[in-house]
């Protein structure tokens, strides 16, 4: 048997030891910094498209390795504050927002949404609105029967 398949069958007959549970076992306590991590990593991607550099383009424009930046663009890092900067700067993309307390963050469809909803209910309101005008201001008839549909709060405020 000749040297190349004796090292061969000597690497088939160890059995590798598999650490997939101590993996899972990680992923699970660090969930969440795991997933803010990933959103990073691919925010980070996106603006490398936006500005059609490559990694090694980001490398060199933060003085960095090559294998330093795949490691970020990974989603697997735990980002420093300095990172996140440094990143921030070069790439001219907001990567963290501190919230106080009381606020929140709004996506652009969110804030599209909202402003959808209050438009309907401005129109809703003010239809209702036209309808109490042109009853109030109509001569009364002694023989007229009127069905009016139960009001609302709102309604009430709108009808003054």
């Amino acid at each position: 048997m000749s040297i190349t398949e004796e090292k061969l069958k000597n690497l088939a007959a160890k059995n590798p030891t598999s650490n997939w549970k101590e993996k899972v076992a990680f992923r699970k306590e660090n969930k969440a910094w795991i997933k803010k991590a990933t959103r990073i990593a691919l925010r980070i991607l996106d603006a490398l498209d936006d500005k059609g550099w490559n990694q090694t383009d980001l490398a060199k424009a933060l003085g960095v390795t090559r294998q330093q930046v795949s490691k970020l663009v990974k989603g697997q890092n735990d980002y420093k504050l300095s990172t996140l900067t440094q990143l921030e700067k070069v790439l001219e993309i907001q990567l963290q927002a501190i919230l106080a307390e009381n606020e929140q963050v709004m996506t652009e469809e969110m804030i599209k949404e909202r402003l959808n909803e209050e438009i309907t209910d401005y129109h809703r309101k003010w239809v209702l609105t036209q309808q109490y005008f042109n009853l109030k201001n109509q001569k009364p008839n002694p023989q007229l029967v009127m069905a009016v549909e139960k009001a609302s709060e709102d309604d009430y405020a709108m009808a003054g």
